[in-house]
């Protein structure tokens, strides 16, 4: 009866080792440069692995998804790490180096009345969308450390801002390094920017907040008709600049301003 009921629970268990085994599916896709290898559990992504294979370049990055936090890594700069994750429906991203925050975003709704206090925030429009976020840069505390592929990564990789999930921006993220030139889009500067021409990028704001949430240094162009909108400069929490502009030619104007002002924000 003893040696029954163990072929019972051994075959069982082989059973169920099996089902699991099969549960399990991997995809793979070559692209320029590289490829990626995707990973599902019962159909859904569990994680994925991008292989770069330039002539002059090996490395492969790891994105896996646990506790809804998606982390990347990569083989070559082991003490990088990109975090992203989900707060009210809006992106945040993580920066670490050496267990080190260097850079943080998190994508918050823009009121000029309610701005978060002491803090930075950068306003995009991208592709008819507005976009706004607050920041963190401690890059000058790792002047020098290697992390510039892991970098890249973070600041080009683009995904859902708002009205995101992790599950969503994982699989967006999947889909993007599934795409022949994606490595390209990441890594090739000329290519890169040849590509973001296409996109409507535009710039809208760049301030910093005092104590209360007010307005202490920056620019900020506002929309105010179809065609026009009006833009203001901000010093020590005054306004010493407006003018009436359309957005395309308030881009000279704020990389100007942010070129000349930008340890001003610090």
């Amino acid at each position: 009866m003893k040696l029954i009921i163990v072929i019972v629970l051994f075959y069982s268990f082989s059973i169920f080792a099996q089902t699991h085994k099969n549960n399990l599916r991997t995809e793979e896709t070559a692209i320029e440069s590289g490829e990626i290898i995707k990973i599902y559990n019962n159909e859904k992504l569990e994680s994925f692995t991008l292989q770069i294979l330039a002539d002059y370049y090996s490395n492969s990055f790891f994105f896996t998804k646990e506790n809804d936090i998606i982390t990347i890594k990569n083989r070559v700069e082991s003490d990088a790490i990109i975090k992203l994750y989900v707060k009210d429906r809006k992106k945040v991203s993580e920066f670490l180096y050496k267990d080190k925050l260097i850079f943080y975003t998190e994508v918050i709704d823009f009121d000029i009345k309610k701005l978060p206090a002491q803090s930075k925030i950068w306003n995009t429009i991208y592709n008819d969308e507005k976009i706004s976020y607050i920041y963190k840069d401690n890059l000058s505390k790792a002047a020098g450390d290697d992390f510039e592929k892991s970098y890249k990564l973070f600041l080009f990789l683009k995904t859902s801002e708002n009205n995101a999930t992790t599950d969503l921006i994982f699989n967006q993220i999947a889909d993007f390094f599934s795409k022949e030139d994606a490595i390209l889009r990441i890594y090739l500067s000329k290519y890169r920017d040849k590509i973001n021409a296409e996109s409507q990028l535009n710039k809208t704001g760049y301030l910093t907040t005092n104590e209360l949430g007010k307005i202490k240094n920056g620019i900020l162009w506002t929309q105010k008709t179809i065609n026009n909108g009006e833009y203001h400069v901000y010093k020590n929490e005054q306004i010493i600049k407006s003018g009436t502009v359309n957005l395309k030619s308030f881009q000279e104007i704020f990389n100007t301003y942010y070129t000349e002002n930008y340890n001003l924000q610090e």
